[in-house]
């Protein structure tokens, strides 16, 4: 009796060992996927003021388990280079996507532009520029009036030539909205200001404010471009500039389509004068000859009936 309740015991001991053993193991391997699997998150390395633009000496990364990453992080510290603090930010403190205001208008242009690419004005007009209706982040596509000589004939021929092109700044506007909260922070310094000059009216201070901002008749629109395009674009505002149009895209039709050129026969089509020319005047009709004569030593048709 004493020897079966022995290896009873036993093994219940090791029953419980096993179970214990898988449970440490299922933890172990949970733990080390929360703690060992880590992710570097950006922080600040000072404390940032409400409405404060970011510069790169302002934060640094921080390595953290995968556990306590919190949502709205920011990997890259680029992505906050000149953004603005929309509230203020602790030394130490996670940077958060809900937490700064993007790039914006009283950051310049420079921080717009993508690394590798580069800012190139194009001269516009109400025509070209879709009626002044084009603004920061509509994509475009440009198109112009190609005319040349081969040989002895003039040659015209129409071609989008550059696709899906990101407008960076309409005239000296680069953002189509600035920030309401770097707004008010201005109006509020506004308010405060003894210089009886200024409004103390919020509504008006806003009203100026939105119109110095915007730039309603512009005569450029600056593109986001590759070195390579600037040097077509450049080329071509050089020898057919007076040409140059922007055609605007849907925001989110991102497709490459290569068109041919077109000239006035794609125009006109198969049924135009311009392409089936003038119409060949009809036969004469001769008359049936049925034999030949001679008369006074001459060779002489004779017609039939």
């Amino acid at each position: 009796m004493e020897r079966r309740a022995t290896l009873l015991s036993i093994g219940l001991s090791a029953l419980a060992m096993y179970l214990v053993w898988q449970y440490i193991s299922g933890e172990d391997e949970r733990l080390r996927q929360e703690y060992q699997i880590t992710k570097n998150i950006v922080v600040a390395k000072r404390d940032i003021l409400q409405y404060e633009t970011i510069r790169p000496t302002d934060v640094g990364l921080l390595t953290v388990p995968a556990k306590f990453l919190p949502p709205g992080l920011i990997v890259n510290q680029e992505d906050v280079y000149d953004a603005v603090a929309a509230i203020p930010i602790s030394k130490g403190e996670f940077i958060l996507d809900n937490k700064i205001i993007s790039k914006n208008v009283y950051s310049g242009l420079d921080t717009q532009i993508t690394r590798g690419k580069r800012a190139m004005a194009v001269p516009v007009n109400v025509k070209s520029s879709v009626g002044f209706q084009l603004r920061p982040g509509n994509r475009v596509d440009l198109a112009a009036v190609f005319e040349y000589q081969v040989g002895t004939s003039p040659i015209s021929e129409v071609k989008v030539f550059l696709q899906d092109l990101l407008v960076l700044a309409s005239g000296r506007t680069i953002q189509t909205e600035a920030p309401k909260g770097v707004d008010q922070q201005i109006i509020k310094n506004l308010l405060n200001e003894k210089n009886p000059e200024i409004p103390k009216d919020q509504t008006e201070l806003r009203d100026t404010l939105n119109y110095a901002k915007m730039d309603a008749n512009y005569t450029t629109v600056t593109l986001e471009v590759t070195p390579d395009q600037a040097q077509t674009i450049a080329y071509v505002m050089s020898t057919f500039g007076q040409t140059l149009t922007l055609l605007m895209r849907h925001s989110d039709d991102r497709a490459i389509n290569n068109k041919g050129t077109t000239t006035l026969r794609d125009v006109m089509g198969p049924e135009s004068f311009y392409v089936k020319g003038p119409k060949a005047p009809a036969p004469k009709s001769y008359p049936r000859i049925k034999f030949y004569d001679f008369s006074g030593g001459t060779q002489v048709p004779v017609t039939g009936p």
